[in-house]
């Protein structure tokens, strides 16, 4: 996953994290914020975020996270743009799946960790893509993203990958000559140089 960004220059982190039922999505998402801190406090640098599938969740918490209430010293926009594959930001859906025990998720909790209603990360970039033969639902969760987001003040593009589906969708990114490897390359040079 980092070959195709290193042909552009672009160091990678990639980051691990704990999985329910072990622990919430909440401490998940805090979990990733904690990381995202670390590699700041190490290096100095703001960062593009990436991810796929509950990675890409994870990419829209993270731009869209008030870094100065975490900690005031990083930099307001410490994730001034991330990009997501296949990722979810409405989980209200998922209350009414089996899973939502093991998620531990009801409608109060699935609504607090949903990025879809945070507010919009304005000023800051995302990009929702979701392959052209996903389910309905991941396609729609992408494009909701992108245009509410967009309506209050983010850059937000929305994209569906075609022949792609959710396996799928990420092929091209050990590739550094794909369009969505030069997409991130963009985002993450644009990051570093504002």
């Amino acid at each position: 996953m980092a070959r195709g960004l290193n042909a552009h220059g672009v160091a990678v982190g990639v980051v691990g994290y704990d999985l329910a039922p072990e622990v919430t999505i909440a401490e998940i998402i805090d979990q990733i914020r904690h990381a995202c801190l670390f590699m700041w406090l190490r290096t100095g640098r703001r960062m593009m975020v990436y991810g796929h599938s509950a990675g890409g969740h994870l990419a829209g918490a993270m731009v869209a996270t008030e870094w100065h209430e975490l900690y005031p010293k990083t930099p307001a926009d410490l994730v001034p743009a991330a990009y997501s594959a296949s990722g979810v930001f409405d989980l209200t859906p998922l209350v009414q799946v089996t899973m939502a025990q093991d998620l531990r998720l009801d409608d109060a909790e699935a609504r607090r960790v949903s990025p879809l209603f945070w507010p919009a990360p304005k000023g800051r970039v995302f990009d929702a893509v979701a392959g052209s033969l996903e389910s309905s639902e991941f396609l729609r969760q992408s494009r909701v993203i992108a245009d509410t987001w967009g309506k209050a003040g983010a850059q937000t593009r929305f994209e569906a990958i075609q022949g792609t589906n959710h396996f799928t969708v990420i092929d091209a990114m050990p590739d550094p000559q794909s369009a969505m490897v030069g997409r991130l390359a963009e985002l993450a040079h644009e990051g570093q140089n504002q």
